[in-house]
C-alpha cells in the first residue's frame, strides 16, 4: 500500500523514476549483449569412462553400480542420472549449487581411486568433464558432397574451412565432427623384399625417418639472419615411392611396395539429410554477443561457400541467431502489448 500511497502524494518524483527507467531501459536494450545463458558455473559434472568391448549389460553391472554407490556419499549431490553404453557409461552428477565445483570435481577423484580395485582392469582412464553453456556452438555446419569421400571431406573442412572461422572476431573455437583422417597406406610386396635382400624393419625406419624436421644452422647476409630448417616430411604418395631405403645399393620403396592414399578405420560418422557429411561446430568466446557472433560466422561463411570445389555444400544446420530472432520478436511484442494494457 505505501507505494501506492507515496506515487500519489508524490507524482513529481514517480513521474522521474518512470521516465529513468524508461530511459535507462532504452540505454541498455542497445548496449547489452544478449545470450541464451547467463554467465553462471551450473554445478553439473559429467563423467564418462570408456569400457572396450563390454555389452552395455556388463558396463552397468561392473561399471556404472560401483560408481553411483561410491558417488552418492559425496556431500552435496543432488542427483546422478547414469547411461551404459556398448562399451562406454557416462555418468551425469547434479550438486547443489552452494556446491564448489573444484570441489566437487576432487571429491568424484577421490572416489573413482577408493574404488578403482574393484572396477574392471579393462576400463580407461574415466574422464571429468563441467558443463558450460559457454562451450554450447552458436553456429553448426554440414559440409556435404555426392562426389568426395569423408577423407576428402575431412581435409577440406580442417584446416582450410575451420582455419577461416576461426579468424572470426569472437570465435573461441571451431569442431569437427564425424571426421575421416586421411592415412597413406604401404602395400609392401614380400617377393619384392627377398628379391633386394631386405627386411620389413628396413622399410619402417625408413618411412620413420622421412618425419624428420629440424633446425640445422643459419645463413646470415648482411642485417638479414634466415634459418635454415631440415624439413623431410613427406605429404604424397608419389613423394613416398621416390623415399630411399638405405640399403647396399640403395632401393626405393616404390620398387618393393606400392603407396595410395587411404583412410583411417572410421569410429565415428555425420549425416546430413541423408547425404555423408562433416560436420562443423563453432564455438564463441564468453566476452561477445551470441547474435554478433552469429551474425559475423554466417558472413564469413557464405563467402567460403563461394570458393568450395563443384559439387561441394556448406550448409547451416544450427544457428542461435534465428533462435534469437524468435524470442526477440516474442518479447517485443508482448513489450509492445503491455504498456496499453498498464
Amino acid at each position: 500500500m505505501w507505494i501506492s500511497d507515496f506515487s500519489i502524494t508524490r507524482p513529481v518524483v514517480t513521474t522521474v523514476v518512470m521516465l529513468a527507467l524508461v530511459v535507462f531501459g532504452a540505454i541498455a536494450l542497445f548496449v547489452l549483449d544478449t545470450d541464451e545463458f547467463p554467465e553462471i558455473d551450473p554445478p553439473v559434472i559429467a563423467l564418462s569412462v570408456p569400457y572396450p568391448g563390454a555389452a552395455p549389460e556388463t558396463v552397468e553391472r561392473e561399471l556404472v553400480e560401483p560408481l553411483e554407490d561410491a558417488i552418492t556419499s559425496i556431500s552435496g549431490v543432488d542427483r546422478i542420472t547414469s547411461t551404459s553404453l556398448d562399451g562406454f557409461a557416462l555418468l551425469i552428477i547434479e550438486f547443489v549449487f552452494e556446491k564448489d565445483l573444484q570441489e566437487a570435481s576432487q571429491d568424484i577423484r577421490d572416489r573413482i581411486s577408493e574404488v578403482r580395485a574393484d572396477l574392471p582392469l579393462e576400463i580407461e582412464e574415466p574422464i571429468l568433464t563441467r558443463f558450460d553453456p559457454a562451450n554450447l556452438p552458436v553456429v553448426s555446419l554440414a559440409l556435404t558432397s555426392p562426389k568426395l569421400s569423408p577423407a576428402e571431406l575431412t581435409r577440406l573442412a580442417d584446416p582450410a574451412i575451420t582455419s577461416a572461422l576461426r579468424s572470426v572476431p569472437g570465435v573461441a573455437d571451431v569442431r569437427v565432427l564425424g571426421g575421416t583422417e586421411r592415412e597413406l597406406v604401404i602395400d609392401v610386396h614380400p617377393a619384392a623384399l627377398d628379391a633386394v635382400g631386405i627386411s620389413i624393419d628396413d622399410v619402417v625406419r625408413a618411412v620413420q625417418a622421412q618425419s624428420l624436421a629440424a633446425p640445422v644452422g643459419r645463413v646470415i647476409q648482411g642485417s638479414i639472419e634466415q634459418t635454415i630448417r631440415l624439413q623431410g616430411r613427406l605429404e604424397e604418395p608419389s613423394e613416398f615411392e621416390d623415399l630411399l631405403i638405405p640399403t647396399t645399393p640403395p632401393v626405393r620403396l616404390g620398387e618393393v611396395a606400392t603407396v595410395h592414399d587411404g583412410a583411417e578405420e572410421p569410429r565415428s560418422g555425420a549425416q546430413f539429410n541423408g547425404r555423408t557429411a562433416v560436420g562443423i561446430d563453432v564455438v564463441k568466446s564468453t566476452d561477445y554477443s551470441t547474435t554478433d557472433v552469429s551474425a559475423r560466422v554466417l558472413e564469413h561463411v557464405r563467402e567460403i561457400a563461394g570458393t568450395l570445389p563443384e559439387g561441394v555444400e556448406l550448409e547451416q544446420r544450427r544457428d542461435e541467431l534465428v533462435r534469437f530472432g524468435v524470442r526477440g520478436g516474442t518479447a517485443t511484442g508482448r513489450g509492445r502489448k503491455g504498456p496499453p494494457l498498464t
